[in-house]
């Protein structure tokens, strides 16, 4: 009985390695330094509209799509997948309390734009090798995922 337990426990901790390797790591083909240096001149005409319109950090794994439009990387803690816990009252942020959580303000656009299941999607941890790269070029070279701009609608059908 002990031992098939433990067989089982095996399992399971193989099965929690896996789904932290897909995670944090990216079977991402290498930059390489050509590519670096053209990725600075697109980068260039990505910020020109990126960082006015949607603050945008420049962390070259844009979620933009997946995140109601509001850059999850201006919180300070750089988190990807939600909130830290840390939130107060009103939404504050826990390191900056005078300003909104990055997070709250995510979730109450999300909301308006009927985007709220986008938020479930577990997001990668970020790769600091695609920082200060073109999330554009990333995308075309399938580094990351391409937007989601139009979600279908989910309209509920009406029983006769």
């Amino acid at each position: 009985m002990f031992d098939e337990n433990i067989e089982d426990l095996s399992q399971l901790n193989l099965e929690s390695i896996s789904i932290a390797e897909n995670l944090c790591t990216k079977k991402e083909k290498p930059i390489k330094p050509g590519e670096r240096r053209f990725s600075i001149f697109v980068r260039f005409l990505e910020d020109l509209v990126k960082v006015p319109i949607f603050h945008c950090q420049k962390c070259g794994e844009c979620i933009l799509s997946h995140t109601a439009f509001i850059c999850s990387q201006r919180c300070p803690k750089r988190l990807r997948n939600g909130p830290c816990g840390g939130t107060g009252e009103g939404g504050m942020c826990e390191v900056y309390p005078e300003r909104k959580c990055v997070w709250f303000r995510i979730y109450r656009r999300a909301s308006r734009l009927k985007r709220t299941s986008m938020l479930l999607r577990i997001e990668n941890i970020h790769s600091w090798e695609l920082e200060h790269t073109s999330a554009w070029l990333n995308v075309i070279s399938k580094r990351i995922e391409p937007p989601t701009l139009f979600m279908k609608s989910h309209k509920k059908n009406k029983s006769k």
